[in-house]
């Protein structure tokens, strides 16, 4: 039985999915966004980090199809690769909490949350904890710019 170690991403209130441990690379406190104007409601601010700007996505509004934040308590910056041999890309989403890690094993797997709809654009798999599905997000999809397509 294969067994890893992911992150738990407090989404909103009521909404958790999950990473891969190594793909989460850094967490900012009450990060400085900056509103970018006719920008996607998802994905209406950008944040500064390492001398690059990144795109901050809520991707809780984007589920639930609601207007983007303005309030950041948390932003987690990830990596990830659209290719294998391509370079290491980064993007940031909001989170209300500070992520914490779990240990995820093949027993655990399950289907994916019917509501909000969007799980099946947004997540690769999920698996089962404390009596909840939580998804594991498929980072290059959401950082492509498909979720413009699917809005």
């Amino acid at each position: 039985m294969a067994e890893t170690t992911a992150w738990l991403l407090d989404l909103d209130s009521d909404l958790v999915a999950a990473v891969g441990e190594r793909e989460m690379i850094h967490v900012i406190q009450a990060p400085v966004l900056f509103e970018v104007p006719s920008s996607p409601r998802y994905c209406r601010n950008v944040l500064v980090w390492q001398d690059n700007i990144l795109p901050i996505m809520d991707i809780a509004a984007w589920l639930k199809k609601l207007p983007g934040r303005q309030v950041c308590p948390v932003a987690g910056i990830f990596a990830y690769q659209t290719q294998p041999d391509w370079d290491i890309q980064y993007g940031a989403l909001m989170l209300t909490a500070t992520p914490s890690r779990t240990r995820v094993n093949d027993n655990q797997a399950c289907t994916l949350p019917d509501q909000p709809a969007g799980w099946k654009t947004l997540a690769l798999s999920c698996f089962t904890e404390v009596e909840r599905n939580i998804p594991i997000l498929d980072l290059p999809t959401l950082f492509s710019g498909r979720l413009l397509s699917s809005d």
